[in-house]
């Protein structure tokens, strides 16, 4: 199961590593509008200036193309069976593209509320508050859009209660792992 769920989620993966490198392009800055479109609730914005419409986009469109590219060649290398969207869907390239987009976007929607979240609290990379509430914040910084994709995975599945929940923290541990290595190649400044 553990290497059917990273066989599954690749895309989404490396959709997260091309979107970081996707939203440093200058010449999409003009696409770096907050899509809380800088809007407060009593003094404090919704969501942040690192919640844009590009990484909308680049987390929605790098995930679907990366999606169709993997399930090219999980397909060439006959592979399938080891993906468990295949198990209850064709491999083709209409249903990579709407799986890859829907991952891309579950991820971006279900950051929201975290960042919504640290915005009342006044927390950022640099300050996430004392023991325990660091702990939850963190915790909770690695799983949130894992939330999000796993229901979309889920549901595509056919995973259970309990499959869920596993799948959503092994994501979270493999956010941390990822995070980690983005850190050391100095691709990320911060988890």
């Amino acid at each position: 199961m553990i290497v059917s769920l990273y066989i599954s989620m690749l895309p989404v993966i490396l959709g997260g590593v091309f979107n970081m490198l996707f939203v440093k392009i200058k010449a999409l800055s003009f696409l770096r509008i907050p899509v809380d479109c800088g809007k407060s609730i009593k003094g404090k914005r919704i969501f942040g200036d690192s919640k844009s419409v590009l990484g909308f986009i680049g987390m929605t469109f790098g995930t679907a193309v990366i999606a169709i590219l993997w399930g090219l060649f999980l397909k060439m290398m006959n592979m399938e069976a080891l993906n468990l969207i295949y198990k209850n869907h064709p491999n083709t390239i209409f249903l990579n593209l709407f799986t890859g987009a829907a991952f891309g976007f579950a991820y971006m929607i279900f950051e929201l509320p975290n960042s919504f979240i640290k915005r009342r609290f006044d927390i950022d990379a640099s300050n996430r508050g004392r023991f325990p509430i660091n702990i939850f914040i963190f915790i909770y910084d690695q799983i949130d859009s894992m939330i999000g994709v796993m229901l979309v995975l889920s549901l595509l599945a056919g995973l259970n209660l309990k499959e869920y929940i596993s799948v959503v923290f092994l994501g979270g541990f493999t956010h941390v792992a990822v995070n980690g290595i983005l850190i050391l190649f100095k691709v990320r400044k911060y988890w």
